[in-house]
């Protein structure tokens, strides 16, 4: 028996094919933006497809509702970013820790929150409990203990109660304000429905997390050794 491959793949089918190439690649998108704007050059070449290879109509009336959908969705996005507006600490966040986010997504993340001004001694977190809140420190210090032992002090620019949010489970350590600080929080309620509804979002909201994970990790690796060399 011979086989031999079927010559559409590679002659007049490729550009059917490319369509649905460009399909499934715009749901590997994060950002909202290339998500669309792969499902348009889906699209396209699928009227094209539709058109010049198949003679069919309805297949082009239909691919080109889909293009008219999504360059509506792109101008509502555009408007969304292009009145998006921050103070100089919100600024600063998104900088930080909200890289990949477009103006317009940042702004509804951080409307989900509050911004708050907390006295001395305010506790963040408690060690072996669940926290409520994820919260981004933007001014002051915050205490960390373990077991009862001091580890470390951490300033502003960085989340608290993170570790237990990446890790699915209660805190590790109890923090708490040192003299008084500005912070914007967020209830863990929110967050859970945030990513059932919005994985996008979610998705680059946990990665400035890791990102800050690592920075405080890898300080403290650094006190450790520098501490150890210190009693040598």
């Amino acid at each position: 028996m011979t086989l031999a491959l079927d010559t559409s793949f590679i002659t007049d089918g490729w550009t059917g094919h490319l369509s649905y190439l460009l399909l499934v690649l715009s749901m590997l998108m994060r950002r909202m933006l290339w998500l669309r704007l792969c499902v348009i050059a889906s699209a396209l070449v699928g009227i094209a497809f539709d058109y010049f290879w198949l003679g069919n109509p309805v297949g082009v009336f239909w691919q080109s509702l889909l293009i008219v959908v999504n360059i509506g969705e792109l101008v509502l996005l555009w408007r969304k970013d292009h009145k998006a507006q921050f103070s100089s600490e919100e600024d600063r966040f998104r900088a930080e820790l909200l890289e990949g986010l477009s103006p317009g997504a940042t702004r509804s993340f951080l409307d989900l929150g509050r911004w708050e001004d907390l006295p001395d001694g305010t506790i963040l977190t408690a060690e072996s409990r669940t926290p409520e809140f994820l919260t981004y420190l933007a001014e002051g210090d915050v205490c960390v203990e373990a077991d009862g032992h001091f580890m470390r002090v951490v300033s502003g620019g960085h989340f608290i109660g993170e570790m237990s949010w990446m890790g699915g489970g209660v805190a590790i350590a109890t923090t708490a304000v040192q003299g008084p600080a500005r912070v914007w929080r967020i209830e863990r309620a929110k967050l859970i429905r945030l990513r059932e509804t919005n994985s996008a979002m979610m998705a680059v909201v946990e990665a400035g997390i890791a990102r800050d994970m690592r920075t405080k990790l890898v300080f403290q690796n650094d006190q450790r050794a520098s501490n150890a060399r210190s009693e040598t």
